[in-house]
């Protein structure tokens, strides 16, 4: 199996205490290691039974890579037999049932599996949808295998609490039968030499009888709160974090107000199409100049006007210009043509000067709210001249007509929004989030500049003045 992330010692015998925490193993009893690698979890399942008078509970190891499962029977364990399996395969274990299953999932994106391996995957799991990861796919495995009163506990990226690919795993973790118990977000840097924002969650499949919905959450920062997850398969990401939005949600987004909201322009060969105003070459006319900022600098500038500029081969309806347009500029051009052919863009059929993306000019052009993708503490900066064509690192936001600008910015660097996206916006490393387009369409804003945009329009979306 590919992804193998080796799991430490101390994070694999910390999980084992929780699985045993509300019941103590039996010889009886079944315990299931998906994906095991070289056995650390087996190992610390022994330990553990040792250490406190347990009895060792019947142990099932699944391992594709012959290597580590070399490894893994090597350690001499007792109580666990290895199979060379893929846990994700059509025979999986179909029919057995596990009191205990615990592991460390291998992280694999989309991107690291082959057209046959996603066309199976996605006729086989309900999760394996959108850009899906593989974690996503062994916890529906797992929970087909999970006994009723049984226990489920995977280390595992934390993304899945709030990015849209993993919605139906969320709605599959807060069915009836199921109870999310405990999440516990790690140190960061549990996994050496790998940035990662890891969490262990425990999982018990309920009885008949039960009902419980309550979530204990365990926090870097060292605070612990109770919540209940959403069971719409919408994002976690406020309810974990326990962030206090009560009286947000106003039926209006910032979606609703903006004609749009998208990252900045990427050229795929910035060393040629960006440079200092005051090193433009002579023989390119100043109708091709177009300033720019990235998002370093709209934070050292404190705003989106720098010396920076594009020289930008595109009119201003947004069309590639041609060989006689451009005139010295296209010759300019051709002193970098082997650079610039040497782009996936091109190979992907786009001419050879062309940018990466194709800038919508008719949106970017006009007045704008400016931000960086980054951020530790997200900050918001009006574009009041319409003439800027942002780096890639830079996202900007076109309010619709009729909503003021100024009002919008101050909002959006207020301390309530704020908090609402620290609440929602995936996390990045050392404290910052990103600020993506997707999140940001749902941030609440207030009724009222979604009521001047409706009554600003006609039923069949023509400008007018009368409310339908």
């Amino acid at each position: 199996m590919k992804g193998h992330v080796p799991t430490p010692e101390d994070l694999a015998e910390k999980m084992v205490r929780r699985v045993f925490r509300d019941r103590q193993p039996t010889s009886t009893d079944r315990i299931l290691y998906p994906g095991c690698g070289t056995a650390p979890f087996p190992a610390a399942v022994e330990r553990v039974c040792e250490e406190m008078g347990y009895e060792l509970p019947d142990g099932y190891g699944i391992e594709s890579n012959p290597a580590h499962l070399e490894t893994a029977r090597g350690r001499g364990l007792k109580h666990v037999t290895f199979h060379q399996q893929d846990f994700l395969g059509n025979d999986m274990l179909e029919g057995d049932q596990f009191n205990y299953i615990v592991g460390n999932p291998p992280y694999v994106p989309i991107e690291g599996l082959d057209e046959d391996e996603k066309s199976t995957y996605k006729a086989e799991f309900s999760t394996a949808t959108g850009r899906f990861d593989l974690y996503l796919l062994f916890f529906e495995r797992s929970l087909e295998l999970l006994a009723p009163g049984g226990v489920l506990s995977f280390v595992t990226p934390e993304k899945f609490e709030y990015v849209d690919t993993a919605e139906p795993l969320r709605r599959l973790l807060t069915s009836e039968d199921i109870h999310v118990e405990e999440i516990e977000h790690i140190d960061e840097n549990s996994f050496t030499g790998l940035v990662t924002f890891p969490c262990v969650t425990t999982i018990r499949r309920l009885d008949t009888d039960e009902t419980s919905r309550q979530t204990d959450v365990r926090l870097r920062d060292g605070t612990v709160h109770e919540t209940t997850l959403p069971t719409d398969g919408s994002s976690w990401a406020s309810q974990i974090r326990d962030a206090e939005l009560d009286g947000m949600e106003t039926g209006a987004t910032l979606g609703d107000v903006t004609e749009r909201i998208s990252p900045g322009l990427a050229t795929g060969a910035d060393s040629v199409f960006v440079m200092n105003r005051d090193d433009v070459p002579d023989e390119i006319e100043k109708t091709w100049v177009r300033p720019t900022v990235s998002g370093s600098q709209l934070q050292e500038c404190n705003g989106p006007y720098t010396d920076s500029v594009f020289v930008c081969p595109y009119r201003e309806n947004g069309e590639l210009a041609d060989r006689a347009e451009l005139g010295g500029f296209y010759e300019w051009l051709e002193q970098h043509r082997e650079r610039l052919e040497n782009r996936s863009c091109v190979e992907g059929g786009k001419e050879w000067y062309a940018w990466h993306e194709t800038p919508p000019m008719r949106d970017l052009l006009q007045p704008k709210i400016v931000f960086r993708d980054i951020a530790k503490e997200p900050r918001f900066w009006a574009e009041t001249r319409g003439d800027v064509v942002p780096k890639h690192s830079v996202y900007y936001a076109v309010p619709k007509d009729g909503v003021p600008m100024d009002d919008l910015i101050n909002y959006l660097n207020s301390p309530k929004a704020r908090m609402w996206m620290k609440a929602n916006c995936q996390k990045a490393h050392n404290g910052y989030y990103r600020l993506q387009s997707r999140v940001l369409e749902d941030l609440p804003v207030p009724t009222e500049w979604a009521d001047t945009v409706q009554v600003t329009l006609q039923p069949d979306g023509s400008p007018g003045a009368t409310p339908w």
